[in-house]
This record gives C-alpha cells, structure tokens and sequence, in this order.
C-alpha cells in the first residue's frame, strides 16, 4: 500500500483512535514526523489532553544533575546503562552553555544563585545604574535562552528604602508556579522568582515574588516583634510551593505560601521529641499532601519529621519514621564547625 494511500485511510479514522495509534508508537521521534505530516495529526498530538496521556507513559528523560559551582555550575550527566545516557552526553559535550556566555554582559558579572529543572536564576552583584535592587535573568543554558526579570516597583520596594537599612544580601529562590503534578501534565514552563533582603533584625521582614505568568511582582511582610525579630542564615528551600528559611538559633522556620502571598512561622522540634535540628546535614522534602518533612541527621540515623503546613496552631511536629545508617558510616566534625558524612 503506497503511503499516500495509508494516510486518506488513516485520516477515516476517528480521532480516538489515531490517538491511541500514536500512543503506541515505538519511539517518540515517530511522533514527531507524524505531527509534521498534516495538520489533523498535528492538532491531536498538540492537543493538551494527549500530551497529558503520552506524558504519564513516556516521563521526560533525566539527563543529569546541575551543582553549583561559583558563578557557573557542573553538569553531571547520566551515564551508562541509564537509558538517558546518550542525549546526557551530547548535553555534557557542549550542547549547553553552562558558562552563560550568551547573556548580556554586565560591569560586576553574572552570579548564579539558583537552579531548577534546567532553569538558572542568575543576578548582578549588586544594584547597578541607580537601582536598589540587583538586575536578575532567568535562563535555559541548554537552548541558550534566558528572560530579562523586571526590576521590583518601587510602591513594592518603599518600606525597604524607608526602614533606612541597606541590605547585607539577597536570597533569591527559583519556585514552581503550579504543583509539580501540574507542571507535568500541562507542559508549563512558568516560573516564581523569590526575593528576600536580608536586614537587620530589627526590620520588618519582607520577601518579593515575581510570576512569570502574570509578569508582576507581589510583596508579603511578616512585622517585626520580640516575637518575629529573628535573623535568618539558612539558604530558602521549596516545598509544595511554600518557601522556608531556617532562624539562626534553629528555633522557628520562616514560611512563605507563594500562593497566598503570607509569611508566618513554625517553632521547630520542640524538646519533647528529643531531637534537635542539624541545620548543616537536616533536608526539607514532601512528606505526604501538603505536610512538610525534614529529614534530620544525628551519629546514628537519620529521622523523618513532618508537620501539617496548614495545620492548627497547636499541632506539633510528628516522628514519622527512623532509618538507621548503615554499618561504618559517623557523623564527624569537619573543620569550620560544619559536619559531614564519613565512611
């Protein structure tokens, strides 16, 4: 049968079931030239329901882990027999500019501050040009992209400039704009963008977050008090769209729901369990719909811990689980104070 004639009988079809034809194809460079060979086919693999489909059958390919490095950062690429191995490798040879060469250039240079998901969060040293705040791009080193982040308004940033104090530094924090669950099956690729200045601790706390949906910025202010008057050391971590710093005494996380645009705290492990945090090896994760976890790391295991983030007041934290280390493994003292994991 000529080819010709296999597409007017494959375009009798309903679209119900060249969808699952398409769904069955061997590889999904397939599924591409299929898209490409006339717009009824274009329009069902488009569609957001199929992709929806495909996706949950054919999960995007890992090819490797970023870590930060300085101003760049090191891509560690999948390696044999993971099946991603040959597409990590093209990426490792040079198919991304993890140099961020291609952005524009600037009198103090790029910083990398954060990455997620093949995305990189990067900002100037420093306000430049008479502006307050650092200038700040988000970019895809892999297809040499990246996005220009509007500076903060200054309606937004005037409680910043009238609390008379200088920043000491910025956190700045790459979040997702939907649940993770979303982002899979819509194929989003939008993103927040978290500020946090870092003032005295007698300054109200404020934390700025940019949608790239919506292209605003918004601000949540948590008031100081001998309550909230608390100096925060730890790196912003994400977890079900809700930001979280560690206080420097260990005492309290500080929340921000990236949603509801509120700042509230949460008392730590009180010391009735028994633990204390470890801020140098303890882990924030998921633990469950919409709990918080921290994996936390004594001499002889590591703990799970997790805690409704919309809980009642009154609700305390909840040992979950303990997972011994392994024989020959201890926690020991390395130099500056901090703590490692040694064989």
């Amino acid at each position: 049968m000529s080819s010709r004639r296999l597409r007017r009988l494959l375009l009798t079809l309903p679209d119900e079931v060249l969808e699952e034809i398409f769904l069955r194809l061997d590889a999904l460079p397939d599924l591409a030239r299929a898209s490409a060979a006339c717009a009824t086919f274009r329009r069902l693999i488009t569609a957001r329901a199929f992709l929806r489909r495909l996706h949950s059958l054919h999960p995007r390919p890992l090819l490797g882990f970023f870590k930060r490095e300085g101003p760049s950062c090191e891509f560690f690429p999948a390696a044999p027999p993971h099946s991603s191995s040959a597409a990590a490798s093209a990426v490792a040879r040079g198919a991304a500019d993890l140099t961020f060469s291609f952005l524009p250039a600037t009198s103090g240079g790029w910083r990398l501050r954060n990455i997620r998901r093949g995305l990189a969060l990067l900002s100037t040293r420093d306000g430049g040009g008479g502006c307050f705040f650092p200038d700040v791009v988000v970019c895809d080193p892999l297809h040499r992209r990246y996005a220009q982040i509007p500076q903060i308004p200054d309606d937004l940033a005037a409680p910043i400039r009238r609390s008379g104090s200088l920043p000491k530094g910025f956190d700045y924090l790459l979040a997702p704009a939907r649940r993770e669950e979303e982002e899979e099956e819509e194929e989003d690729s939008s993103f927040k963008v978290v500020c946090r200045p870092r003032l005295t601790e007698e300054c109200d706390i404020t934390v700025f977050v940019f949608s790239s949906g919506a292209g605003i910025w918004r601000a949540a202010t948590l008031g100081s008090s001998l309550a909230t008057a608390i100096s925060v050391t730890s790196r912003p971590r994400c977890v079900h769209r809700c930001v979280y710093w560690l206080t420097r005494f260990l005492d309290r996380l500080l929340i921000l729901d990236t949603d509801e645009m509120e700042l509230f705290m949460f008392d730590n492990f009180p010391p009735s369990t028994g633990f204390v945090l470890n801020h140098t090896t303890a882990a924030i994760a998921e633990a469950g719909e919409d709990r918080l976890g921290v994996f936390n790391l004594d001499v002889h295991n590591v703990n799970l811990l997790s805690r409704a983030i919309r809980g009642s007041a009154d609700e305390q934290w909840r040992h979950d689980k303990t997972i011994p280390l392994l024989p020959g493994y201890r926690l020991a003292k390395a130099q500056g104070g901090t703590e490692q994991l040694r064989l």
